[in-house]
């Protein structure tokens, strides 16, 4: 009996590390003492935290090195619920968020109170020109003209 109660028990442990384990996608990060932000790669999700544990989800769309912030009416109303009026909160959440890679820092660009560090930045990097070496441009265009 004793043998079948720890099988079920550690059936039970494995069953919540994989149902309740974060998301793995995250492809950039940054965090101070009050303040985080997680983008992930999946649907374009994002995750940011403000104020006393008030988090809030929405979608994101990067342009060069901004990120324009799209927030879910749901985390806001679950905001809201925890004490301040909708119009604290859509007064403080950031819209539109600059990326300082030389300075590994990221912050509010439209006069909002946010910034943090970043420590993971894994984004597809599509808007990069490739780079091409004079030896290369030269064996390409060969190929192309059929020489």
């Amino acid at each position: 009996m004793k043998k079948i109660l720890n099988l079920l028990l550690f059936a039970f442990f494995v069953m919540c590390l994989f149902l309740f384990r974060p998301r793995q996608d995250v492809v950039f990060a940054a965090i101070n003492e009050t303040q985080y932000i997680r983008l992930f790669e999946k649907g374009m999700d994002f995750e940011i935290g403000i104020e006393d544990n008030n988090t809030f989800t929405g979608t994101y769309t990067i342009l060069k090195d901004t990120v324009y912030l799209s927030y879910r009416e749901q985390s806001i109303q679950a905001a809201v619920i925890s004490g301040k009026s909708n119009k604290d909160f859509r007064r403080i959440l950031p819209r539109k968020l600059y990326i300082n890679k030389d300075a590994s820092h990221i912050e509010a660009s439209d006069g909002k109170a946010f910034s943090a560090k970043i420590f993971l930045d894994i984004r597809r990097k599509q808007y990069d020109a490739p780079t091409y070496s004079i030896h290369e441009l030269k064996n390409q265009d060969a190929s192309t003209t059929g020489i």
